[in-house]
């Protein structure tokens, strides 16, 4: 199958949340753009609205840019649209749940997950893959909520596993947490993905080409004032991988089968469908959280 009619296809289906598909097609030598596939069926949930990614090369917008907003305007500090964003997002009441419905705004999980905050703070998860449009689209708001909420919440990111595409993916964002580069770098790692249509993830005869995926993380790095001793020092290591292991083991537990998703001191999820829209979505995170702080 040529690429052109690989992307073809991918364009043509249904699109609500970033997904995944059959494993990638064969190269044919030249690196090819990031594949979806689809995890393990133990590992599936069934959620509404699962899709596939568009190739970056068709994205002249990010998905749900309807909304105004790109990653593309960011800084390495906060972005106009994360600034405005921020600032005309009124207060909201401490865990004002009656608007929100259980089982259709978010889910409970049967047996609540451990968190990683000390007591009186309360822990948000953000499922994503630098694969998805859509959490491409939805970081100004994530990077906006996150400079404006209460100190006691704890916004933690992690990268879902599900194959050994997304596995590349979470390894070059454990690489840049390791070097304290995440809110310099996180955003620019969307841009040179979407907006700049430069995946760093290489498939060659249907598998990850690692040597080639290396190399386009060491040189993105390198670009952006890492050194060549630092990359090596945290791209390969024991310590990342350990923490692949467990972002691996966090996907499954968390039931995240798509992105980007929510989960709210390992007791709720949700997503922005659910919430009913990006706004919401932070809303219901804040009220979810207030609800958990005020129960411990």
């Amino acid at each position: 199958m040529t690429r052109a009619l690989f992307f073809s296809l991918l364009a043509t289906m249904a699109v609500t949340a970033c997904g995944k598909e059959a494993p990638p097609p064969a190269a044919t030598g030249a690196t090819e753009l990031q594949a979806q596939q689809t995890p393990p069926a133990e590992q599936s949930v069934p959620a509404a609205g699962a899709e596939p990614l568009r190739p970056p090369s068709e994205m002249t917008q990010p998905l749900g840019a309807s909304d105004g907003e790109t990653v593309e305007a960011a800084t390495t500090t906060i972005t106009p649209v994360a600034a405005a964003v921020a600032a005309n997002t009124p207060a909201l009441p401490a865990g004002n749940l009656a608007r929100w419905r259980e089982g259709v705004n978010y889910t409970t999980y049967a047996v609540a997950q451990p968190v990683s905050t000390p007591p009186g703070t309360v822990e948000v998860v953000e499922g994503f893959w630098y694969g998805c449009g859509h959490c491409y689209a939805l970081e100004p708001r994530v990077e906006a909520w996150e400079k404006s909420k209460p100190d006691w919440i704890r916004l933690r990111r992690l990268p879902v596993i599900w194959n050994e595409v997304t596995r590349e993916d979470a390894r070059l964002y454990y690489t840049i947490e390791s070097l304290g580069l995440v809110e310099k770098l996180h955003a620019e790692v969307f841009r040179q993905i979407h907006a700049r249509g430069k995946p760093f993830t290489a498939i060659r005869g249907g598998r990850v080409d690692t040597a080639a995926t290396e190399k386009a993380v060491r040189e993105f790095l390198l670009a952006n004032g890492v050194s060549a001793e630092d990359f090596a020092r945290h791209y390969r290591t024991f310590s990342t991988e350990n923490r692949l292991r467990q972002a691996e083991n966090l996907s499954r537990r968390y039931l995240l089968d798509h992105t980007p998703m929510i989960v709210v001191h390992g007791k709720y999820l949700t997503d922005q469908e659910m919430a009913g829209g990006a706004e919401q979505l932070f809303q219901l995170v804040n009220d979810l959280a207030a609800r958990e702080r005020g129960a411990s």
